[in-house]
């Protein structure tokens, strides 16, 4: 079901429970692109190139409805998801949690912890400089068995290719100068300038790059020096704990996050336990007001999306199956498709 017209620019793609799944925002189709049987918690794509992360198995009975597979790695397409093989080398049988391009190639996280890069759309990966080996490194956690942090999140610089973002949860913020080959950990070790170190979510405003927003489950922390010192910016938030964050195309001081009163279908909970919001901040995040449009109950994933080529679009995907739009720069939203299989990541490309 399709309620709104766009330009047919570009597509998007979600991580679903039942594998990748392509959506159209002219038309509202969606095509399923597998792997078949395959629960998808991540997506990267480039081109006729798309990796798709199995969902790791992360010891919790509370994630059983999202159908982890231990050690499953990366499945790996090359023709637009017509046929997929698994990625093996460093990959094969890693739990990955994210997936990124930029730079010129394929970046994948995992749990534990680490960072790995593929120049060759995904056929061999290298592993540049151990996180393990970063300073703070011996301090990440998690707070829910194996309690071993891992890569959340991974964000590229929207104007300096070779710059990358990623996301420890729970470890803090680190980044890559080199296109995903070494990181190390930014942010001021001063308390009263730093991000909370459990990321759930990083967006960079393209007309703005030094502006960086964080995702965090005590609200949202903001970066005005291009994540070398944060502060907070939760004031009229409510609830705090915050799942994702988008921010505008152009305007800094816009921004859009998800927050809930609890860890929410991601973890197999039900709207009606845990509830959520979408908010919205016109002032870098001194202020936030709820969104229009949306249900009264929902359960959000860890995805909110915008549009790269059209300021002022966000998509935001719903752990029930039914994607949301906005095209006023997040204020009111429009359902646009649903009927997807449960959404875990949702990305445009």
């Amino acid at each position: 079901m399709n309620l709104v017209q766009f330009p047919d620019d570009m597509r998007l793609y979600a991580g679903t429970t039942q594998g990748v799944f392509k959506v159209n925002p002219d038309n509202g189709i969606v095509t399923r692109l597998g792997p078949l049987d395959t629960s998808v918690e991540a997506v990267a794509v480039q081109g006729d190139t798309i990796l798709a992360a199995i969902t790791p198995d992360y010891g919790m009975p509370m994630r059983a409805p999202l159908h982890p597979l231990h050690g499953r790695g990366v499945m790996r397409s090359t023709d637009s998801g017509r046929h997929w093989a698994p990625c093996g080398g460093l990959l094969d049988g890693a739990q990955v949690t994210a997936l990124a391009w930029g730079a010129g190639g394929f970046i994948a996280g995992t749990d534990p912890a680490s960072i790995l890069h593929s120049y060759d759309l995904g056929a061999t990966w290298a592993e540049g400089t151990p996180l393990s080996g970063l300073a703070g490194a011996s301090r990440w956690d998690y707070p829910l068995p194996p309690h071993t942090a891992h890569v959340m999140t991974i964000v590229p610089h929207p104007t300096r290719s070779m710059i990358q973002y990623a996301g420890i949860e729970v470890g803090g913020v680190v980044m890559s100068s080199d296109g995903g080959c070494n990181w190390h950990e930014i942010g001021a070790t001063d308390p009263s300038a730093s991000v909370h170190p459990d990321i759930h979510g990083l967006a960079i405003c393209p007309g703005a790059p030094h502006v960086m927003y964080a995702a965090t489950p005590d609200g949202i922390y903001v970066s005005e020096t291009a994540g070398a010192t944060w502060a907070s910016r939760s004031n009229t938030l409510d609830p705090l704990y915050c799942r994702a964050v988008a921010a505008h195309q152009t305007d800094p001081d816009m921004a859009i996050t998800v927050a809930t009163w609890g860890t929410s279908g991601f973890f197999g909970r039900e709207a009606h336990r845990t509830g959520a919001r979408v908010m919205r901040t016109v002032d870098r995040g001194l202020t936030w007001t709820q969104v229009q449009g949306l249900p009264e109950h929902f359960q959000p994933t860890p995805a909110l999306v915008a549009d790269p080529l059209v300021t002022g679009r966000f998509f935001l995907p719903l752990f029930s199956g039914e994607l949301y739009v906005s095209t006023d720069d997040g204020a009111t939203w429009e359902l646009l498709v649903e009927g997807i299989p449960t959404m875990l990541r949702l990305i445009a490309a």
